[in-house]
Parts: C-alpha cells; structure tokens; sequence
C-alpha cells in the first residue's frame, strides 16, 4: 500500500476505532429485552438507548468540521476515544436506566465527533494512487460491523448478562486509546471555523422534545404534555431551519435541500435509514418478548440480511455506474417494500427461518436502493456544497434513526389500547403487528416516490477500466482476418523504470493516447493511457458511501501540487497492471468487438506475452482500407455461400 510500518499501524487503530463505532449502533438490539427485564422498564423507555444515540450523533456530526479546524487530529481521537471509553464503562456499570442513558449519550457525543475525522485522516495517510483502497478498508468495516454486532450481542447476553456487551467494548477502548497515543500523529492542516451556538442550542432542544412527545404518545398519563412536546419541538425546529437561512455561515446548510433530485433522495434515505434501524428496535422485541426465543437465536436470525446487505450495498454503486439510477432503485424499492408486507404474516407460530428470510429481503432492498439514491442525489448538486449536502444526509440520517424507532416502538406499545379486553401476550402481538403495518406503510411511501420521481436525466456512458488480463486467441476460422495485417509492428513503449515525464513526452511527441509497457525481456507488464494521467491530476474528492454514513472529503492538494507530484512518478504507480491485449494471429473481428465493447482506445498486440505491436482504433480503420480489396473478395465469397431460396 506505500505506507510506513507506523503509518500502517495508525490506520489500525483508525479502522479498528470505526469498528467499534459502528459496531456500538447496532449490538443493543438482542439486549433490548433483557435490560427491560434487569431495569423493570417498558418498550417504549428501553427504546431511547437506541435513540439517544442517534440523536445525540446528529447534533454533535454538524460540530465535526469546527473541531477538526480547533483542535489536532490527534488530541480530538483520543479525547474523542476517552469520552467513548468513559460512557462504555458507565454503561456496564449504571445503577439504573439514566446513568444508562448518560452513558449511551457519552458514546454517542465522541462518535459524532471523531468518526468524520477518522475519515478524512485515512485519506491523508493513503498515497493519491491508493485512496481508492481506503475507501474500499472503510466501507468493509463499516458494512461488517452491523452485521457481526447483533449475533456477538447475543452470544454475550445469553451467556453472561448484558452489561458484559460495554465491558468488551470498555477493554477495546482502552486498548485503543493506549495504541493511540503510541502510534497516532497529527495528519493535515485545516481551516479554523466557527459555530452558531444559538443553532446548536435550538437544534437540540427542539430534537429532544420531539423525540420525547413521539416516544411517549402511546403510554402518556397526560396527552396534552405529550401533543404540548411535540408542538414545541416542531416549532423550535422551524425556528432553527429559519436561522440557518439567515445565517451567512449555518450550522447546516438546509438551501441543498432546494434542488430538487437532492431533497428526493434525502427522502427515501431517511425512510430507509429509518425503517431499518426501527426494525432492529422491534424485531427483537418481538422475538424475544412475545416468541420466547434467545438473544443469540435473535442475533442470528438478524445475521444474514446485515451480511448480505453489505455486500449488496458495494455492488450497487457499481451497478449505478452502469445502468443510472432508476433500473438500480425500482428493483431496490420493489424488494424493499414486498419484504415488509412479509412483515404482515407474523403470528404466534411463525418459523424462525421464515422471519430470517423476510428480515433478509427487506435489508437487501434497503441496500440495493440507499446507494444509487445517495449517489444520484449527491450528483444533482454543485460541487461547492456537497460539504454541506454531507452534513445534512448525515445528520438527517440520525434524525430519522431517533424517531423512527421512537414512533415505531411507540406504535407497538399501542396493543393495550387496540385490544383492551385480550390478554397482555395477545395485546403484545397485536402492537407488534400495528408496528410492522406502519413499517409497510413507510416502504410504501418511498416505492410511490421512487416509482413516480425519480428518472434518470440522460444515458450515462461510463468508461469501463480493464481490470482483468486478457488475450483473444487466434479464430479457427482461417478466412477472418488476422489482427496482425492491421496492428502497427513498431509501437511505441516505456519499460517499467520509466517516469511519467518520459510517458508524457512519448505521448506529445507521438500524439499517442497511451503506451505499453514492458520489462527488460519486451515482456508487458503494464499499460499507460492519458486517462490515467487524467485521473490522477483531476479532483480526486474522497466518497464513502453506505446505509450508515455518506461523507465526502475535498482533494487537500491542489491542480499545480497534483501536477508536480506526478511528473517524475514511477509509471507503474499508476498504470493499469492487469493489460487486456490480443495476440498478433487473433481475429481482427474479435478485436474490434474488444476495443468497442470495453470503450478502450488501444491494446498491446503480443506473442507469448512478449510486444510485437499495438492496435488502436485509428489502426484498424487504416488497415481495412488497406485491404479493402481482399475484404471485399472474402465478402463475395460469403455470399456465394448462403443458401439459396427457392
């Protein structure tokens, strides 16, 4: 990867730290049950250690880009891993359901703060070349760590107690913080900026009272309490949207919210995020409340939707590339919204497979939908405030976490009311079941928005990079002809020690788009084009894009700084390794198909792996005029073949 041994060490604790983070998100889940049992608390009130933490995130997550300009990258980690630490440790420990509480909101203060930070310094480690394989670290620690969490959550709640799950995580704190203050230095120089402190204030008012009257609305003694939070919230919020219009420099920047495919795709995602953290609010308790089944048998039926899911999630944005949104997200939302009327079928005698299976298409749709829609939303706007965009979704993201599992908790606990005469088991499934329609409505409302708003502006026409060897062998048939009757015999080629400075030369003085590569023996072993260099010296922002977080960090170098990095670059650092050539005896047919089919300007022609020449376009063209007369005679012959009718 190019990185020191202390560098490498670094971004250990950086990804094992992200981990951990994401990890925390989803590990209460199978517990959910057994801390009501441990604290003699209700659904709806054991539900605000889900919420909690997502609130808090998306208040702090606005706060990150004013931090990292105040503070070094290494004072805000491992302050940021101290408070996350300190909050575990209350957690394992708390005497009762608010120091329970205090301790999720510690977590989810230093989350908020250092996991857009951790980000941004994995792209400053990474040389320019090898962002691409950070992004690809992230996003598989991201996607794995939701999906171990529930089932490692319920090996741990079935075998010792619950607060064991924040004394592994309390023990992996420390060692984080020991490894941290070893190995992590202070990576990049960032702008200082300020912050509205009336916003913030305002924010999180008006959150917090919304939140309270929507997880309350069910069980309240006093409804006009009740209706008076969740007014108040409202209004508080409004006020605070109407400051950030005002506002020189928001907090959030809610103008992105004006464009019209960017306000689209904010609304399926916070649908998405929010259906899906809500069901892993409810769907243990059913599991495990009402059924009688495990944490651990919770946690593993919850298992292969997260493990699928992700993978699901990493395709998709390939996918997107290809096709353009609509043909990823109709199918992405049609699954997303059959799996939920699945939902519909639970009873009392449902088979655990068959909960595992539905779980599992519902996640997948989720997944198969969020990325286009995040990316096609992203792409609408101006790159001068995708910064601002990124705050937003995420911050939105949390939000919607906090009250949909706070509504959909909320909507279960009304089983008493809708069945008062049944029995308290009947009068449980009978919440669960209203919870899991208002799951199904939720689905239904993204599928109508999806199917009747979203549309693709124009055909994409994505260059598709070769990223796997391959030599077209010579056709059987001996009338085709060869592809050495069209390729030039002398090309033009650097050997591996070359810099990109002699690439560029060759490339000016010949008015080639791009050169082969070979070793000492004329072997190839790589290719160089001008849209590698392209590449390389073009913005180059850094996008992680998944269900739980969608952030982008700006190119730290500039146009000038890029250019004079690259140009005495080792060509190999950013050649195409993996060459697709032909042999000099393969169909020229077949390799016309290959430069069209793959949208390449030119390969390497080779024999026995060895140079020999080079095929492009521009070649092909003027070896068919050259024989054109042979061409013609081959085609008389043909259809001197064809049969003829009678």
């Amino acid at each position: 990867m190019g990185l020191t041994r202390k560098q490498i060490s670094t971004v250990a604790v950086l990804l094992i730290g992200t981990f951990v983070v994401v990890l925390n998100q989803t590990l209460l889940s199978p517990a959910l049950a057994s801390i009501m049992r441990d604290l003699s608390i209700d659904a709806p009130t054991v539900q605000w250690v889900m919420s909690i933490y997502s609130l808090v995130e998306a208040v702090v997550i606005p706060l990150s880009a004013f931090l990292i300009g105040r503070f070094s990258t290494r004072q805000l980690f491992i302050t940021g891993l101290i408070i996350f630490t300190a909050g575990s440790l209350l957690c394992a420990f708390s005497p009762g359901f608010i120091f329970l509480l205090l301790g999720r909101v510690c977590q989810a203060i230093a989350a908020g703060v250092f996991m857009p930070m951790i980000f941004t310094v994995l792209l400053l480690i990474f040389p320019r070349e090898k962002r691409g394989s950070a992004m690809g670290l992230v996003s598989l620690v991201i996607g794995f760590a939701p999906a171990v969490g529930p089932t490692l959550s319920g090996v741990l709640v079935d075998s010792i107690g619950w607060r064991m799950l924040f004394v592994v995580i309390t023990v992996v704190g420390v060692l984080l913080v020991l490894s941290a203050v070893k190995f992590l230095e202070n990576y990049g120089d960032f702008e200082r900026t300020s912050f509205d402190k009336l916003s913030v204030l305002l924010s999180t008012v008006g959150l917090v009272c919304l939140l309270y009257g929507l997880s309350t609305f069910s069980s309240t003694t006093n409804p006009a309490m009740t209706a008076g939070f969740i007014v108040v919230g409202l209004v508080v919020i409004a006020i605070f949207v109407r400051r950030q219009l005002k506002l020189e420099n928001p907090l959030l920047k809610v103008t992105v919210l004006k464009t019209r495919n960017y306000r689209i795709a904010i609304i399926v995602a916070i649908i998405n995020f929010g259906v899906l953290i809500g069901l892993g609010t409810i769907l243990p308790l059913y599991l495990q409340t009402l059924r009688g089944f495990s944490a651990l048998e919770t946690g593993l039926t919850l298992l292969p939707g997260a493990l699928i899911g992700a993978f699901v999630g990493y395709f998709a944005g390939r996918l997107f590339d290809r096709w353009g949104v609509r043909k990823c997200v109709v199918p992405g939302v049609t699954i997303f919204f059959v799996g939920t009327l699945g939902f519909l079928i639970f009873d009392m005698n449902t088979d655990l497979l068959v909960i595992c299976a539905i779980y599992t298409v519902v996640a997948l749709g989720i997944q198969f939908l969020t990325t286009p829609m995040n990316t096609w939303g992203i792409n609408s706007l101006d790159n001068s405030v995708i910064q601002h965009a990124n705050a937003v979704t995420n911050t939105l993201n949390q939000v919607s976490a906090a009250f949909m599992t706070a509504l959909i908790v909320s909507i279960s606990a009304l089983g008493s009311i809708i069945a008062p005469n049944a029995d308290p088991t009947m009068q449980l499934y009978e919440g669960d079941h209203l919870a899991f329609v208002a799951t199904a409505v939720l689905a239904a409302i993204a599928f109508i928005i999806v199917m009747f708003f979203v549309r693709d502006k124009r055909k994409r026409d994505t260059h598709i990079a070769p990223r796997s060897m391959q030599q077209f062998s010579p056709s059987e048939n001996t009338d085709e002809i060869p592809v050495s009757r069209a390729m030039n015999p002398e090309p033009y080629f650097v050997t591996s020690t070359a810099t990109i400075r002699e690439v560029a030369q060759i490339m000016v003085d010949n008015k080639a788009s791009g050169v082969p590569i070979v070793d000492h023996n004329k072997m190839v072993v790589g290719f160089i084009s001008d849209g590698d260099i392209m590449k390389y010296i073009g913005r180059n922002d850094g996008i992680l894009d998944s269900t739980y977080m969608l952030y982008q960090v700006p190119d730290p170098q500039t146009f000038p700084q890029r250019i004079s990095k690259l140009i005495d670059m080792n060509v190999m650092q950013i050649a195409t390794k993996n060459v697709i050539a032909v042999k000099s005896d393969s169909s020229l047919e077949d390799a016309c198909h290959l430069l069209s089919e793959k949208r390449i300007k030119k390969v390497p022609v080779v024999e026995e792996g060895e140079l020999v020449g080079s095929l492009s376009r521009a070649d092909v063209i003027r070896g068919t005029m050259a024989n054109i007369v042979t061409i013609k005679a081959m085609a008389e012959k043909d259809d001197a073949k064809k049969p003829q009718l009678a």
